[in-house]
């Protein structure tokens, strides 16, 4: 599913996600932990119109969830059932909370990012050829990279050869690693070619938008999540 239109600059959805760690870390209680991701998720999820981020940020905060109790539930001093203490179950939530408003902010910036726009405006930083191009790449790996797996086990289907533990690493990881470095070389190639390492700015067809606000924003956003921190 494409992700909508927006105005937001990715700078500038990067910057607020930030933000909301500065919040999370400095305030570090559950109430603010619990207030941030439900912002998060809120914006998130009004971006992409389903419920994906709230999904990816539940998925990856379970099994931090699980260790946290596990580590902290049994040994703390007031026990309320075996293996449970209730001050080791409150430092369990208390730090679950505060990596899931980090995780949710994540997402969230990411869901309000466009990986074309985030490397056009990064190119207009300065030196922000190589970033964004390490940026692009980055962030572009993980669709390519299972793309190619569906390519490659397919492949495999057709030549009816099973994939198993023994033949995962021949038959399915080396080609897929063969293939994108082949790609990334090729991509290299052309951006020398180009003229992408030679000094001086860089301009595109289609500039990203961006405005004096939301160039305010980014500044003013962070600044008052620290003096919040600090007077809090």
């Amino acid at each position: 599913m494409p992700q909508p239109q927006t105005r937001l600059n990715p700078l500038t959805a990067l910057v607020i996600g930030a933000s909301g760690w500065i919040l999370a870390l400095g305030i570090n209680t559950p109430i603010a932990s619990l207030a941030i991701i439900a912002a998060a998720l809120t914006a998130g999820t009004w971006r992409t119109r389903n419920p994906s981020v709230a999904a990816a940020t539940a998925l990856l905060a379970a099994p931090v969830a699980t260790s946290m109790v596990l580590i902290h539930a049994p040994y703390g001093e007031h026990k309320i059932a075996p293996l449970i203490t209730s001050d080791g179950l409150a430092d369990a939530v208390h730090l679950t909370a505060r990596f899931t408003a980090l995780v949710a902010c994540l997402l969230a910036a990411v869901a309000w990012t466009r990986t074309p726009d985030l490397a056009k405006a990064l190119q207009s930083t300065k030196g922000g050829n190589r970033i964004g191009y390490i940026a692009g790449t980055t962030l572009q790996l993980g669709p390519q990279g299972a793309h190619r797996a569906r390519i490659t086990s397919d492949a495999n289907r057709l030549k009816q050869r099973p994939i198993k533990a023994k033949t995962v690493v021949p038959h399915l990881i080396m080609p897929v690693l063969t293939e994108l470095l082949t790609q990334a070389g090729a991509r290299g190639q052309a951006l020398e070619t180009a003229g992408y390492d030679l000094t001086g700015p860089r301009t595109v067809l289609y500039p990203v938008h961006d405005s004096i606000l939301q160039r305010a924003t980014r500044i003013l956003i962070p600044l008052t999540c620290v003096a919040v921190v600090l007077w809090i």
